[in-house]
């Protein structure tokens, strides 16, 4: 989707105590015996024993409803993509089994276009478009990671069709350069933009080609930077939600 905005040519302290010697501990509040014969009740025991993280709880799965359960229909795995203000956003995995929602990943810091995201969107904007759109392929300049939905490995024939005059606008195709029936230089070579498209998982926006309405949109991989519509997270988390997302999976995004 149009060109990147500067690169996406185109994501308690806890003390510690040392002891020397058996603690036992009572289920019943009798008195624990440590080394040296200190006794101590066993409500007194359960205050030595390490308190639950911020880390402990966050990353076990949650359940619960979350803010797009009534608009992503019969899907059962969601990338939720939340904005923070400005090209900050936050990514959130979800799998739904019955009718419970389990968050799986959460708290993955992403970058979108510096107009966050926005219903607003197209060809000449650089807002993230907001909405449900369907996951519906992957591909990337490295070997497939393990994607669960279909993987193509970019070379420098492989482009996304930008060229809004084109009977091929908003498509993937394959074709030498210099040779291609569309203008090259209003589309994006999948081989050229660099390890931001080292892994890429396509966003069905737009899927009805609609002439200026928006094209290329991914989740790829972040270098630091909002992006030019995209959402773009860290290599390492993107290669998980690819091995994690099958055929049926949606991205949901919303600005707040």
């Amino acid at each position: 989707m149009k060109v990147p905005l500067p690169v996406r040519v185109l994501c308690p302290v806890v003390a510690a105590m040392a002891l020397t010697s058996l603690l036992v501990v009572s289920a019943n509040g009798s008195p624990l015996t440590v080394s040296g014969g200190t006794a101590l009740s066993a409500a007194a025991d359960r205050s030595l024993l390490p308190r639950p993280t911020a880390t402990d709880t966050t990353s076990r799965p949650r359940l619960g409803t979350p803010w797009f359960a009534d608009r992503v229909g019969g899907a059962t795995q969601v990338i939720s993509v939340v904005g923070a203000g400005g090209s900050d956003a936050t990514v959130t995995t979800w799998q739904k089994s019955g009718s419970d929602w389990a968050r799986v990943t959460g708290g993955i810091s992403a970058k979108v276009g510096p107009q966050g995201i926005s219903s607003s969107y197209g060809e000449s904007s650089s807002a993230t478009p907001a909405g449900v759109f369907g996951i519906t392929g992957a591909f990337g300049r490295q070997a497939d990671p393990g994607s669960g939905v279909s993987y193509f490995r970019a070379d420098g024939s492989d482009w996304w069709v930008s060229d809004v005059s084109s009977p091929l606008y908003n498509t993937h195709q394959r074709c030498a350069r210099g040779t291609c029936p569309f203008d090259e230089s209003r589309s994006e070579n999948l081989a050229d933009q660099g390890a931001v498209y080292d892994y890429a998982l396509v966003m069905g926006v737009n899927e009805q080609r609609v002439p200026g309405g928006g094209s290329a949109f991914f989740v790829h991989v972040t270098n630091g930077a909002a992006t030019a519509g995209c959402v773009a997270v860290a290599a390492s988390a993107l290669v998980s939600i690819m091995r994690w997302v099958r055929p049926g999976a949606v991205v949901a995004l919303t600005p707040r």
